[in-house]
């Protein structure tokens, strides 16, 4: 015999929206042009990622991307 269990999906993710916060995901295009996920951190933590390869002259192969996640942030260097 089945449960029949009734979920309010709609209220999940309600709260899990509340905890999410705004971070960036950032990735590196290799020179056969593959990408290559450096990972999901803060804001002021991607900005001193890409500052680094801005300083290596490697900028023009960053790419980044908003997303809002409940995630933990990568490990960096």
């Amino acid at each position: 015999m089945q449960i029949v269990q009734e979920t309010d999906l709609q209220s999940q993710i309600d709260e899990a929206l509340k905890r999410a916060k705004d971070k960036k995901v950032l990735y590196f295009y290799d020179e056969a042009g593959y990408k290559q996920l450096i990972g999901v951190f803060e804001k002021k933590k991607a900005d001193e990622i890409k500052k680094y390869f801005k300083n290596k002259k490697l900028i023009n192969r960053v790419t980044e991307f908003e997303i809002k996640t409940t995630e933990p942030d990568s490990a960096w260097g």
